[in-house]
């Protein structure tokens, strides 16, 4: 006989107790752990549950169970590795009701909050056909993709951000503690002042004097935009308002595309039927536009009508380049194949588009910043220099 000292969760020690004897252990000594004091306690309790956490899980998963490691032993091992509090109680969770017997897509479906519908299909096919360690797989490496894609794009936008913030900072911070004190002595002399002068004095004051309305104003539109795009209307309305800008609506179409194309592929692999596929990688896009395009096209695949006739209507949110590789890959009998390039080409190609829009967007918010200090220094000394030349 071996000791064996660890961590259960459980709603008080004497259901930690039974739920160790029913897994074959030897109670000798058990004590409810100290959560940590203070914040740290509080931090603890309000900690989200990232991408990264799940990926980390699935890996492990994968990982013990390609290793020949039995289920109920390799959930347990991946609620161990958790550092993240929730997740591990929630892993902690799955692994006890897969002791009791449940099945691993059954013991997911409770927490569906943080497992889509696309990850339990996925476990469920995988479950079913024996082959849950290869559903595991697709599942990763569709997580990393689909990560890697969002951490990406992200990244490309956050270098104009910060320009954009830090523009904004050195013309407010001008505008409300240089011009006044210049426009003071310009004023107390009697100066002649040019019209830009008195526009830059007129908007110095107002937001010294009615700042406090704009940020008001800002802060009110921002918030009455986010509920509006909560709604459903407001939502389709304005991606339909971003799908009229130049460049940004491809950008949106081969996002999406990217991440249709790569839940499809691992779908099908896993062996899912096609219009359980869609109706999966329906829930994967956040789009509107490709939701209610993926969903319409459910009922027409299940009459027998292909795919490609069904997306040839939307040729918008759908390519000819997407539409023509896909009805190669139904004739073939291969299309979970071309689905898995269209993944990898429109995975390069909005990587490669963000880049060359940056390089585009750089410059140009490199001439507005220049515009905008040099409009507000030219203002400024102008009057000055007028005003030296009278002495």
């Amino acid at each position: 006989n071996s000791y064996v000292k660890g961590k259960i969760a459980a709603r008080n020690l004497k259901k930690a107790s039974a739920q160790l004897e029913q897994e074959g252990f030897l109670v000798v000594n058990i004590k409810k752990e100290k959560l940590p004091a203070g914040w740290l306690a509080k931090l603890n309790n309000i900690s989200t549950i990232s991408r990264v956490d799940r990926i980390f899980f699935t890996r492990h998963l994968y990982t013990l169970l390609e290793s020949g490691i039995a289920l109920d032993q390799a959930t347990k091992i991946a609620a161990e590795q958790a550092t993240n509090q929730r997740f591990k109680a929630i892993l902690n969770d799955i692994h006890s009701q897969i002791i009791k017997g449940q099945t691993l897509h059954a013991a997911l479906a409770p927490h569906s909050k943080y497992f889509s519908n696309f990850f339990i299909n996925l476990v469920r096919v995988g479950e079913k056909s024996g082959t849950l360690d290869e559903s595991l797989l697709h599942l990763l490496e569709q997580q990393e993709k689909d990560y890697e894609l969002l951490t990406k794009t992200r990244g490309a936008m956050i270098y104009p951000g910060i320009i954009i913030f830090a523009a904004l900072l050195v013309v407010i911070l001008m505008m409300t503690f240089v011009v006044p004190t210049i426009s003071g002595l310009l004023l107390e002399y009697g100066v002649d002042l040019p019209w830009t002068t008195k526009v830059l004095i007129f908007l110095s004051n107002f937001l010294l004097h009615y700042g406090w309305l704009v940020a008001i104003f800002l802060v009110g539109l921002i918030v009455l935009l986010g509920r509006l795009m909560k709604l459903p209307k407001g939502r389709w309305y304005w991606e339909e308002f971003l799908f009229k800008l130049p460049v940004l609506d491809q950008i949106i179409v081969e996002f999406n595309l990217a991440r249709f194309s790569r839940s499809m592929s691992a779908l099908l692999q896993s062996g899912v039927a096609i219009d359980e596929a869609l109706e999966s990688s329906a829930n994967i896009s956040r789009n509107s536009h490709y939701q209610r395009s993926i969903d319409g096209s459910i009922k027409f695949v299940r009459k027998g009508v292909p795919l490609t006739e069904v997306l040839h209507a939307s040729p918008k949110l759908f390519p000819a380049i997407t539409t023509r590789m896909l009805e190669i890959g139904e004739k073939t009998g291969k299309l979970d194949l071309m689905f898995t390039r269209l993944a990898i080409f429109y995975e390069k190609s909005v990587l490669n588009t963000l880049n060359n829009l940056s390089s585009i967007i750089e410059p140009v918010l490199i001439l507005m910043i220049g515009l905008s200090v040099g409009f507000i220094a030219v203002s400024i000394l102008s009057p000055i220099w007028k005003f030296a030349q009278t002495f």
